[in-house]
């Protein structure tokens, strides 16, 4: 019985797309298979790069890469390694045990143990039960292992792979946890949960203890020796106060720098190593609505990924993951139609680039007017300093109604600049998942967030 002839049509149309590559994204297949098997030539991953923008949705990294193309004519080093390295790109799912949203404790337990676990735990299933994380995995197979984060060093994303609690708020625990687990190398924030006693048994353990960026850029990448380097109190500060404030620059390193650090004090052991990457703040500028701290850290971030990429291009034997462990506050940029008397060229959108291009001007992030007291301001006060630290003049009315920080703040940088957010809380989104290196062939185009710890696993050939 023969076809009807629209059946035989549509088959020679398929058969011809997919010579020319006109449908079905036929050259990105292509291309993405090709890598796969480039890739599985290259055996197995001495060392693994793990390097988490927190709170990243797909708007905010577009925001950024819009941000470095409009003010500076340069592609973010993530973009630019798609279009010039063998890298495999996938959608993850970051649902948890408990919820379609999940929170970082979760989300990185899901990578940590490979075991989905309630929001808020660390490492545990629901019966209280201690879940291995990956570092007592990589140790006893004579990996080294590193965190490096602008957060807490104890925080949820580098506790979910070296460390079991019930709360994520036990980061006095988790820290005495690091010693008792010996992590190699750990470098971020949050020295106040490293009390004396515990600072001593670091000590005793011959780690080297560093306190400021100078110390860390100074100190020999001296062979065998763990470090163990706390920079603040709490959080590092965003990266657009730390740009700016020049006591802070000094004090405290950038993510690059961790990243570099870190890279030096591993990269002579003997079994390989994995390191944790955390850009912690992203995540805290989505659940601020902070266009400006947003941008800035997102940039920070990708100037790690340039780090990483320097390094990579001396060791291609590392696999190096680019991901993030779910959304947070929904930020996009939208279009912005030029009203009479503003300034812009007439047109359907085209007042939208001059608005964005307003973020330039930016100095300060909320949290940083809000630690200077100007939640206290109000009038013609409140608009000077919103000037100084932003470049944002306000107007006659603007500044008659002129009360804090608060919602008004956030709503007018917001309509000024063409960016919107859907809240303050983490988001839902599938979210970018990027490998490269020995091992990329083994992820998936979409994977859930519990099925990458095997991956790391075989990619490590660890059993």
């Amino acid at each position: 019985m023969s076809r009807p002839p629209q059946s035989t049509s549509r088959r020679d149309f398929l058969r011809a797309s997919l010579l020319t590559g006109t449908v079905f994204g036929a050259p990105a297949a292509l291309a993405q298979n090709a890598t796969r098997k480039s890739a599985a030539a290259q055996g197995k991953a001495r060392n693994v790069i793990f390097m988490v923008s927190d709170g990243m949705n797909h708007g905010a990294l577009s925001l950024a890469s819009h941000y470095r193309q409009v003010t500076g004519g340069k592609p973010l080093h993530w973009l630019q390694l798609y279009r010039e390295r063998p890298a495999v790109r996938a959608l993850m799912e970051t649902f948890s045990a408990s919820s379609i949203v999940t929170d970082s404790a979760a989300a990185a337990s899901a990578w940590g143990a490979g075991v989905r676990v309630a929001n808020g735990v660390i490492n545990q299933d629901a019966g209280g039960k201690r879940l291995t994380p990956l570092h007592d995995k990589l140790r006893k197979a004579g990996r080294k292992t590193g965190l490096v984060t602008t957060a807490t060093v104890t925080h949820a994303t580098p506790a979910g792979f070296a460390a079991s609690v019930s709360s994520r708020g036990q980061e006095a625990d988790i820290a005495a946890q690091y010693l008792q687990g010996k992590v190699d190398v750990l470098l971020g924030g949050g020295r106040k949960f490293f009390k004396p006693e515990l600072l001593a048994g670091f000590a005793a353990a011959d780690y080297q203890h560093i306190t400021n960026r100078s110390e860390l850029l100074k100190a020999p990448a001296a062979e065998g020796k763990a470090v163990l380097g706390l920079f603040a109190d709490g959080y590092h500060p965003y990266a657009i106060d730390h740009a700016n404030v020049p006591d802070l620059r000094e004090r405290i390193p950038t993510l690059a720098e961790m990243t570099t650090a870190a890279l030096a004090r591993l990269e002579s052991a003997a079994g390989g190593f994995f390191l944790m990457v955390e850009g912690a703040r992203i995540d805290h500028a989505g659940h601020a609505n902070d266009v400006a701290a947003s941008v800035h850290e997102q940039l920070a971030f990708d100037d790690a990924i340039g780090a990483a990429l320097t390094w990579l291009d001396k060791n291609p034997d590392t696999l190096l993951i680019i991901t993030t462990d779910h959304g947070c506050g929904g930020i996009q940029m939208n279009g912005v139609n030029a009203g009479a008397g503003q300034g812009f060229a007439p047109g359907i959108y085209n007042a939208t680039t001059a608005s964005f291009k307003m973020l330039e001007t930016f100095r300060r992030s909320v949290e940083w007017m809000q630690q200077q007291k100007l939640d206290a301001l109000s009038g013609a006060k409140l608009a000077e300093a919103i000037e100084q630290h932003t470049g944002l003049k306000l107007s006659a009315e603007q500044t008659a109604a002129a009360q804090g920080l608060k919602r008004g703040y956030i709503d007018l940088v917001s309509k000024t600049t063409g960016t919107g957010w859907t809240g303050g809380n983490h988001t839902a989104d599938l979210v970018e998942f990027c490998a490269m290196g020995p091992g990329c062939e083994l992820f998936p185009a979409f994977l859930r967030n519990d099925e990458v710890h095997a991956h790391l696993l075989k990619a490590m050939d660890v059993a």
